[in-house]
């Protein structure tokens, strides 16, 4: 249907000068906050931690962490633990290839990947893993390696795939049992905040304490990683990497534990 037919025409030009105004506020916004380093970094977790992402597919580090490992490689040791080889579509020696070309541009060193192959951890975005299971293999490499914050998804994996949600009920599990150690998770946005891209910035970092934000360069380096995922780039990830809030900012929140009085409750 044609919109000049719902909206007379000036009335379309001032909702597209107020769409282009909004833009241009945001992005000022935006540019303000990665020069004034104070204020960029201001609201990013202390430096010198041992830190273990966990995701649940190659390509998750990038798509929706990438702002946050870019953030934390150059001050904290970090580490990525990826539950499953993402073989959906039988690409799994594929996507482990560019798993680890990815994480070279993000700045992990090879080393400091763990790729685990299950039998039951299945990449399949209708299928829930098993969350003890999950919790057990965490629980087994953020020990031997003295991690001491972990990073994960939140309750709503970002895009709903059930990996990604068992992945988070198994973070609270740990973050109920070590309780010396900080599990964060990466907070899901509705649709139409995951795909405002620069317009996203002002809300995010007002509203959220814990913010990584990627500057001008570092997007392009967060393309460049994606690129990475050639076995992936279909036509929407195309348009993901366009216009994604998660290529440009990541705002965490830690994973609740029970207080005391909670406990005794129970």
């Amino acid at each position: 249907m044609d919109l000049s037919l719902l909206i007379p025409d000036y009335q379309m030009e001032d909702l597209t000068l107020v769409l282009v105004v909004i833009l241009f506020i945001c992005s000022i916004i935006y540019f303000v906050l990665n020069y004034r380093s104070s204020w960029k970094y201001g609201k990013q977790l202390t430096p010198g931690r041992r830190v273990m992402l966990v995701i649940g597919h190659p390509d998750d580090e990038v798509m929706f962490f990438g702002p946050t490992i870019l953030g934390l490689v150059k001050k904290n040791d970090v580490y990525l633990l990826c539950l499953s080889m993402g073989d959906f579509r039988g690409q799994g020696k594929i996507r482990k290839e560019e798993l680890y070309s990815s994480c070279k541009i993000l700045g992990i060193p090879e080393q400091n990947i763990i790729l685990v192959s299950h039998s039951t951890l299945k990449d399949d975005p209708n299928v829930r893993w098993r969350e003890e299971l999950v919790s057990d293999i965490v629980s087994r490499h953020v020990s031997s390696l003295a991690i001491n914050t972990v990073i994960t998804f939140d309750r709503h994996g970002i895009s709903s795939h059930k990996n990604h949600i068992s992945i988070y009920y198994a973070m609270a599990c740990l973050a109920l049992e070590e309780e010396y150690r900080s599990v964060y998770c990466l907070t899901s946005v509705n649709l139409l905040r995951k795909y405002s891209f620069l317009v996203d910035i002002p809300m995010s970092y007002l509203l959220c304490s814990i913010v990584y934000m990627a500057s001008p360069v570092q997007w392009l380096q967060l393309r460049s990683a994606m690129f990475a995922h050639s076995s992936q780039l279909t036509w929407y990830r195309w348009l993901y990497i366009t216009f994604s809030r998660y290529m440009l900012i990541n705002t965490l929140e830690p994973i609740s534990r029970p207080s005391s009085g909670d406990k005794k409750s129970v």
